[in-house]
């Protein structure tokens, strides 16, 4: 598994931490501490984006995986993605729920639970 660090990441935990800062340096009772609570809710929205965006990736990439790999397994699908079984498995639950991905085995482990693309 690779752990790799992304700039294009840090403008919104930084905005949201420059914020809390600023909230946390100046009166309530102020025009700054208003606008320190909207940039901090500002960079906290940013983040959770970037946190959404990554789980779009990689569902298009299970569904990719999926698509050349039939019947692929829970475990298999992390191992090829370098994935861990996790948020392989959320990913996997949101597509199932979407009608995109069939489970096809039931009463297994998470990382033995087989998938295909639906028909």
């Amino acid at each position: 598994m690779k752990l790799a660090f992304d700039l294009n990441r840090l403008p919104g935990p930084a905005i949201a931490g420059l914020g809390l800062i600023s909230t946390v340096n100046t009166a309530p009772d102020t025009l700054t501490f208003v606008l320190s609570l909207a940039v901090t809710a500002s960079g906290t929205l940013l983040t959770l984006d970037d946190v959404r965006e990554d789980s779009l990736r990689r569902d298009a990439r299970i569904v990719a995986h999926l698509a050349k790999t039939p019947g692929a397994r829970t475990r298999q699908i992390g191992r090829a993605l370098e994935l861990r079984d996790r948020p392989v498995g959320r990913s996997l639950t949101r597509l199932v729920k979407d009608g995109l991905v069939v489970l096809e085995t039931e009463n297994e482990t998470l990382p033995m639970r087989s998938y295909r693309l639906s028909d």
